[in-house]
């Protein structure tokens, strides 16, 4: 049975396998993949990288005690090779900088997901959000995607258990530290406290959006009212 192992923890630890036992075993090291859009305020672009610092920093430290990293997937995008490594620099500069770090050392980008599975869960749910009226058709929608999606889960799994050999280590992209890892691999969680970080920064921004809408619209509302307490014209006629 996999065990999730936060970065935090200490090796060794009570129900933790021992270090010579990890190091015999398939590892995984679960990223979080995040970026900011270009026209993103600089803060958060700041606060992003010194996440990436920090997973940097976290992962060398923890390839020196469970293992280097041999290779390398990336959740959500198919194919393997120099086209997953062309595609995560577009999504995320920060992930591909570690990925150009361990490429150089011997690691490879190795299929995770299959195009067809992806694209079909992609296109049912955007299909149940789009407001269905007939509820035999939402059910069957559901239904699909449910089959594609347990489908995706079944090919990540294997895709892992096949491409990652016995005492190799391999890092994961994804956007759900969650995603679940065949039973027979350990799993270790990269959660630096920079990841915290830029959650904050994102509620707070939204926080702020949803106040500054509020002020608008509560002006707006003020303005109209007082607008019409302004208007005094019957709109009868009456004589001078």
């Amino acid at each position: 049975m996999n065990k999730e192992i936060n970065l935090n923890d200490k090796l060794g630890k009570v129900e933790k396998p021992s270090v010579e036992n990890i190091l015999g075993k398939k590892k995984v090291y679960v990223c979080i993949l995040i970026q900011a859009p270009l026209e993103a305020p600089k803060e958060l672009h700041d606060i992003i990288q010194k996440y990436w610092d920090a997973v940097e920093t976290n992962l060398s430290n923890l390839e020196k005690k469970a293992g280097v990293i041999n290779k390398i997937f990336v959740e959500g995008i198919p194919g393997k090779g120099e086209d997953v490594s062309i595609a995560i620099k577009e999504a995320s500069i920060g992930a591909w900088q570690i990925s150009e770090t361990r490429t150089k050392s011997g690691a490879i980008f190795e299929e995770l997901e299959d195009k067809e599975i992806l694209l079909k869960v992609v296109d049912w749910s955007k299909c149940i959000n789009v407001g269905l009226m007939s509820q035999q058709v939402a059910d069957m929608i559901t239904n699909q995607l449910k089959a594609e999606s347990e489908k995706r889960i079944d090919y990540i799994k294997n895709s892992l258990n096949n491409n990652i050999n016995e005492g190799e280590s391999a890092l994961i992209f994804t956007g759900n530290q969650d995603i679940q890892i065949p039973e027979n691999i350990e799993k270790f969680i990269i959660s630096p406290p920079e990841l915290d970080m830029v959650a904050q920064w994102i509620k707070n921004a939204q926080q702020e959006m949803e106040e500054k809408i509020r002020n608008q619209y509560n002006t707006q509302q003020e303005k109209e009212k007082k607008d019409g307490s302004d208007k005094t014209d019957s709109g009868l006629w009456t004589p001078n």
